[in-house]
């Protein structure tokens, strides 16, 4: 169940989400690169009390969206044109467009990345099939990846892979349905490797164990020693990762 609610705190006014889930057993409060404040809360935990504890932490909640603002200059919505960066597992790749190909595709040839349009040169160019062919191409790449790594970490956790999704989440990088189907977003491809196994390690271990309890992050650096570090990374870096 998700409710919205609002606080002024600091001569600012902070608006977020109330997200309740039978799976939790404490609250926690997730700013996003959107913009987006969430509280995640158990059931049962009153508006007022939640009001409470975000304005208790509203200093480190302004200051996460105030970072996010600066990074989003940074960082412009996509315009697939000619030599526009595009990042693919950490590194940066200029896009390099060409018309009247045989079907509307992308892929990888180092050092660039290439769409292929099956139309003459549009005036103005229209950035759609350009757009279609690349989205088309990391998704491709993130279901062989994310299979891979779905596979293997299974394995070493002795348990059967479940299903995965990979697809566009606006405001999650993963999720482990109550019925273990993974959900992973395929913007993670733009992410280094590390950062992409982190988060298929992190939803796999909700297969076992279903909230952040201690077993649950003891689970996870069982299975990756180092998954702090790239934790960290992606929350400094997921700003980046857009399409």
């Amino acid at each position: 169940m998700r409710k919205n609610d609002s606080i002024k705190a600091c001569g600012r006014t902070i608006d977020y989400e109330i997200v309740y889930s039978k799976r939790r057993k404490s609250a926690s409060i997730i700013v996003r690169p959107d913009l987006k404040v969430e509280f995640r809360a158990p059931p049962g935990l009153d508006p007022e009390t939640i009001r409470k504890m975000v304005r208790k932490k509203a200093g480190w909640v302004l200051k996460k969206l105030d970072g996010f603002k600066a990074t989003q200059n940074q960082n412009p919505e996509k315009r697939y044109v000619e030599g526009e960066k595009f990042l693919y597992l950490g590194k940066e790749y200029p896009l390099k467009i060409t018309f009247g190909g045989r079907v509307l595709s992308a892929g990888l040839e180092d050092p660039v990345l290439k769409a292929v349009i099956p139309d003459k040169v549009p005036e103005p160019l229209n950035p759609a099939p350009v757009k279609e062919a690349v989205w088309r191409w990391y998704l491709g790449r993130a279901d062989d990846k994310v299979g891979e790594l779905v596979e293997v970490y299974s394995g070493k956790m002795g348990i059967s892979p479940p299903s995965f999704k990979v697809k566009y989440q606006k405001r999650r990088w993963g999720s482990c349905s109550v019925d273990n189907v993974l959900r992973i977003n395929f913007q993670l491809m733009m992410a280094p490797p590390e950062q992409l196994e982190y988060v298929v390690v992190h939803e796999l271990c909700h297969v076992k164990e279903k909230n952040h309890s201690k077993n649950f992050w003891a689970l996870v650096e069982e299975l990756m020693p180092d998954y702090r570090t790239h934790r960290v990374g992606l929350k400094k870096e997921g700003w980046k990762y857009v399409l």
